[in-house]
C-alpha cells in the first residue's frame, strides 16, 4: 500500500489555511480518500516525519527560486542544487527573507524560474507579492523541506534530484501546482476559486475528476461538499489526485530535459501529466 497525501500550503500568518488530503493507493491501484482537513504548518512537518514508506506527497509551493535570487542570496558561494537554497533560506526569517527579496526584485524585477517560464505562462514567479503573496509560502516551505531533509535525512525523495533512496523507502515529495494539473487533465483550472461560477466550475471538477485524471477514486463523494464549500480543499484533493497518478506511473509526467535538468535541480520543478492533446 502507497501512502497519498495532497497538500495546498499557505504562508499566512495565521497560520490555519494549509489544507491536507490524505489517502492510500490500495492494490488494485485506487485511491481512497481517507480525510481531508486544514492543519498548521508545524503539523504538517509532524506528519510528514512520521508517515509509513512507501508515500507521495505533492506540495502546492516553490520548492526553489529562481537562479538569479539563488545567487542573490549567496553571493561567492554559488548554489547548484535545491538543498544549497534550502540550506541558505533556513538562515533567514521571514522579514529578512522579505528584505531580500525586496532588496533583489527593486533591480531586477521578478524573474520566473525557467521551467515555469516555459510551461506555465499563467504560473506567479516565488518572488511574487501580490495577489497572490507568494513570498511567504516560498520561505516557510524551503524551510520545512531543508527542516524535514536535516531531522530525518534519506528519507526523501525529491525529483528531479539524483535519488539516494528508491522510492520503495522513501516518501517522495513532488511539487504540483493544482490549476496547472487540472488544465494537463483538460478540467477547468481557472475561475474555480472566485468569481460567480466557482461553485459551477468546482462542481465540473469533481464529476470529472477522476476519468479526466485516468485514476479510480473510491469515495470522493464523501468530500464533495467541502471540496465545494473551500477551495483550498479542493486543491488539496487535486494534489492528491496528483500524488496518485505519478505513484501510479510517474513516466506520464513532463520530466526536464537534459538541458534543463541543471535549472530545475536549483529552481524547483512543477510536475504534472503530459497534455494528451
Amino acid at each position: 500500500m502507497t501512502t497519498i497525501i495532497g497538500i495546498d500550503y499557505s504562508g499566512s500568518r495565521e497560520d490555519r489555511n494549509t489544507w491536507v488530503t490524505q489517502g492510500h493507493l490500495d492494490a488494485d491501484g485506487t485511491l481512497v480518500f481517507d480525510r481531508a482537513q486544514p492543519t498548521r504548518r508545524d503539523d504538517l512537518y509532524a506528519l510528514l516525519s512520521t508517515t509509513p514508506v512507501p508515500a507521495v506527497a505533492a506540495l502546492d509551493f516553490p520548492f526553489g527560486v529562481p537562479a538569479e535570487f539563488a545567487n542573490f542570496l549567496s553571493p561567492g558561494d554559488p548554489l547548484i542544487e535545491m538543498p544549497d537554497v534550502w540550506r541558505v533560506v533556513a538562515g533567514f526569517g521571514l522579514d529578512d527573507f522579505v528584505a531580500a527579496r525586496n532588496a533583489f526584485v527593486a533591480k531586477q524585477g521578478e524573474p520566473k524560474r525557467a521551467g515555469d517560464a516555459v510551461y506555465f505562462p499563467e504560473s506567479f514567479s516565488p518572488l511574487h507579492n501580490v495577489n497572490p503573496n507568494m513570498v511567504p509560502m516560498t520561505c516557510h516551505g524551503i524551510q520545512m523541506l531543508q527542516r524535514l531533509h536535516l531531522d530525518i535525512p534519506n528519507r526523501w525523495l525529491v525529483p528531479p534530484l539524483e535519488p539516494a533512496v528508491t522510492p520503495a523507502d522513501a516518501i517522495t515529495l513532488l511539487e504540483l501546482m493544482p490549476g496547472a494539473f487540472l488544465k494537463s487533465v483538460g478540467l477547468p483550472f481557472r475561475g474555480y476559486k472566485k468569481g460567480r461560477r466557482a461553485l459551477e466550475l468546482r462542481t465540473v471538477i469533481c464529476d470529472e475528476l477522476a476519468a479526466s485524471a485516468g485514476l479510480q477514486l473510491a469515495n470522493l463523494e464523501a468530500l464533495r461538499m467541502a471540496c465545494r464549500a473551500n477551495d483550498d480543499c479542493l486543491d488539496s484533493v487535486v494534489a492528491a489526485v496528483g500524488a496518485a497518478t505519478w505513484a501510479l506511473d510517474a513516466n506520464r509526467f513532463r520530466h526536464p530535459t537534459a538541458d534543463e535538468l541543471a535549472n530545475a535541480c536549483l529552481e524547483g520543478w512543477i510536475y504534472v501529466p503530459q497534455p494528451s492533446n
